[in-house]
């Protein structure tokens, strides 16, 4: 008895193939005949076959790798004489009027690359598109204020940028502002708010002097202002023509502003005796002002020496309109001349 390895059908050991698919017998290739040319039938009721791939019938996954492996090697061969015949062209190509050598191997590159792109069936890469290129920096510039800035004492203002003709537009909180240093106590904030100083520096100037408020952007733009603080108001002091009479000061000259002084909270005032005859028991002065051009109030003491000047700020306990002023010293003695000189400035408005 045998087993077919094809079918696996059971046989009898005396047949040559298998009745059930025709497969030779293995074992039958070792054996002789007995009767070579016998008249008896090889087969049961059958006819003589040709040869066949037994193999290739009964194991179909070994026929078909089979056929992959020839369509490879056939595609490869392909492949390669499309390259050969790419490359011949290339070699053999007239180059064009103005064309160098070394741009020879870069087409064979670009055509090769095409070609192997085609055959291998991928998809040619897309162009990424253009980088948008960034726009240039603006460049700083220089700016004023096309108007001067007039503030009242304390009066505030808000800096903007729409109070200059600008190359391009700026956001305000994009400048950064800063006031210079300057004796009327004017300030301005980082954000640009401007607060008016409340000193009349010189009195017999109608404002103060003009100072720069400057914005600074972070490109390095520069914004200015011209400002101005005060009313438009001045006081001349001089010493009076005649002299006046007040307690411990009989007969003497005091400080006239030719203007009445409104609302006035203080002022600076500098002062300087040199004694001429006599001698004073104090060195204690002190200062008044006449409110309302009737009323003799006094502001403040000073102290003072002979042939020294000093500079004495005089703050009001309220405001007080005034024109005069009275420096005098706190002595009991009358036996006793003097020259004395002065200045008045920094006339305070609260």
């Amino acid at each position: 008895m045998w087993k077919c390895k094809y079918c696996e059908k059971t046989n009898f050991d005396d047949q040559i193939i298998c009745p059930y698919c025709n497969a030779p017998n293995p074992a039958a290739a070792n054996r002789t005949p007995a009767t070579p040319n016998a008249g008896t039938p090889l087969f049961y009721g059958s006819q003589s076959q040709s040869n066949q791939d037994w193999n290739a019938r009964y194991n179909p996954n070994v026929s078909a790798k089979s056929k992959v492996g020839s369509i490879v090697k056939y595609a490869v061969i392909g492949v390669a004489a499309i390259l050969l015949v790419v490359i011949l062209v290339l070699i053999f190509q007239k180059p064009t009027s103005g064309d160098s050598a070394a741009a020879a191997p870069q087409q064979t590159k670009a055509a090769l690359k095409g070609a192997l792109g085609e055959i291998g069936g991928s998809a040619t890469a897309e162009t990424p598109a253009p980088t948008a290129t960034p726009e240039p920096a603006p460049e700083p510039f220089t700016a004023e204020a096309a108007v001067e800035i007039y503030l009242d004492y304390g009066e505030t203002y808000q800096c903007t940028t729409a109070d200059f003709d600008l190359p391009y537009a700026v956001a305000d909180d994009e400048v950064n502002w800063l006031c210079e240093d300057n004796d009327a106590g004017t300030l301005c904030s980082s954000r640009g708010r401007i607060t008016a100083g409340n000193y009349q520096v010189d009195p017999e100037e109608k404002f103060n002097d003009a100072l720069t408020v400057t914005g600074k952007t972070k490109n390095g733009s520069t914004l200015t202002y011209t400002v101005l603080t005060g009313r438009g108001d001045n006081y001349i002091f001089s010493w009076s023509s005649s002299p006046r009479t007040m307690k411990g000061y009989t007969s003497g000259y005091v400080i006239v502003s030719d203007e009445m002084v409104p609302q006035c909270s203080g002022f600076t005032i500098y002062y300087e005796y040199e004694l001429t005859d006599g001698k004073l028991n104090s060195d204690r002065w002190s200062v008044w002002v006449r409110e309302d051009g009737t009323t003799w109030v006094r502001v403040g003491d000073i102290y003072l020496e002979n042939n020294v000047g000093k500079q004495f700020d005089i703050e009001f306990d309220h405001p007080i309109t005034f024109n005069e002023i009275c420096v005098q010293p706190e002595t009991y003695s009358d036996d006793y001349s003097c020259t004395t000189s002065y200045a008045i400035g920094y006339l305070v408005f609260n």
